[in-house]
């Protein structure tokens, strides 16, 4: 299975000028955030807290939800939460192009896996029928890499698998609040749903480690109980600089949704003529090469940009992701292009 984080340290030690690899938001942290750990931290909110979170913390995030604040636990990343949920699995299912790690954690878990291809030519929608054998669902939307949206109704078609065959629903929605049409949270259709959600996409909170998840009272117990056997709890000045982020999410909501919109429309205009599905949100491309995709992205780096290639995401050899998270992105995408159309000839 390919390691994504081999090559990302690859691309660390090469240090080219222009990054479209990881899915590192270079939009700054807001200062108030900052400001508000900064103060956290001068107040002594240096120790434990509870393993499910600070109460102010779960109150914010229950009322930005519209859930109850036993509906909410917070881990330290959306990563462990996901974590929890495959640890308590028998069988996976992952629909294809997936982001690398729910693989990575079900191998560590000893885990077997059911994977769902999808196609760009039926635009990256799953066809999920009666013969799907797992008893947990990974769905990723906005999607990494593609920056797919499933439809309503599309959603509304798997979701009635899954309660017809008792699977649970474990819904990443980390890009959810960088959505450029209309987003549907899996919840709101189904109660069997795990959501899983974070602070390091829309608010750039990548280092601060922050995450949450939504269930019923019961799954939040067992994810409770992963959380005291592993990380133990988030440290409480984080969760102060995640209640600031959640007071200040419907500006930035505007602001960097408007910001990464732009960028996708900029990069769809610069690769048109090439092989992509323009995304619906997130802020990824995923690129049809006509190269191998790994191969594509050594001589993209001998050109000074990087980017992850396809079959980091799956069986995806003539592929690669672009993260659209550069100052320099336009540049980074012209060099793109010229080394797609070069290697077309």
């Amino acid at each position: 299975m390919f390691n994504v984080y081999e090559l990302f340290n690859k691309i660390n030690e090469v240090k080219p000028e222009i990054r479209l690899d990881a899915g590192q938001p270079d939009i700054p942290v807001a200062n108030e955030i900052i400001e508000e750990a900064i103060n956290s931290l001068k107040r002594g909110e240096t120790g434990y807290v509870s393993t499910t979170g600070i109460n102010e913390l779960r109150e914010k995030i229950a009322e930005v939800e519209g859930v109850s604040k036993e509906e909410v636990i917070v881990g330290p990343g959306a990563k462990i939460l996901i974590a929890a949920e495959i640890a308590m699995a028998n069988k996976i299912g992952v629909i294809a192009p997936y982001w690398n790690a729910y693989l990575l954690i079900a191998k560590n878990f000893e885990k077997e896996v059911k994977i769902i291809e999808t196609t760009l030519e039926n635009s990256w929608e799953p066809e999920i029928n009666d013969n799907l054998d797992v008893d947990l669902l990974i769905l990723n939307y906005p999607n990494n890499p593609t920056g797919k949206i499933l439809p309503r109704e599309k959603l509304k078609e798997l979701v009635e698998v899954a309660e017809e065959k008792g699977i649970k629903i474990l819904s990443d929605e980390i890009y959810a609040e960088i959505s450029f049409k209309s987003f549907t949270p899996v919840r709101e259709l189904y109660e069997n749903t795990v959501t899983v959600k974070g602070f390091s996409k829309l608010y750039s909170m990548t280092g601060f480690r922050l995450g949450y998840a939504i269930a019923d009272k019961e799954e939040i117990r067992k994810i409770k109980t992963f959380i005291e056997s592993t990380v133990t709890c988030v440290p409480p000045f984080v969760q102060r600089a995640g209640i600031k982020a959640l007071e200040l999410r419907d500006e930035l909501m505007k602001k960097v949704s408007r910001e990464y919109k732009r960028r996708a429309e900029l990069a769809s205009k610069i690769l048109r003529g090439l092989e992509f599905y323009e995304p619906d949100g997130a802020f990824y491309i995923f690129l049809k090469t006509p190269i191998d995709g790994l191969e594509f992205v050594y001589k993209l780096l001998e050109r000074g940009v990087s980017a992850f290639p396809g079959i980091a995401f799956g069986n995806y050899q003539n592929f690669i992701r672009i993260s659209l998270t550069s100052d320099k992105l336009e540049k980074g995408l012209n060099i793109i292009k010229e080394v797609a159309e070069c290697e077309s000839q």
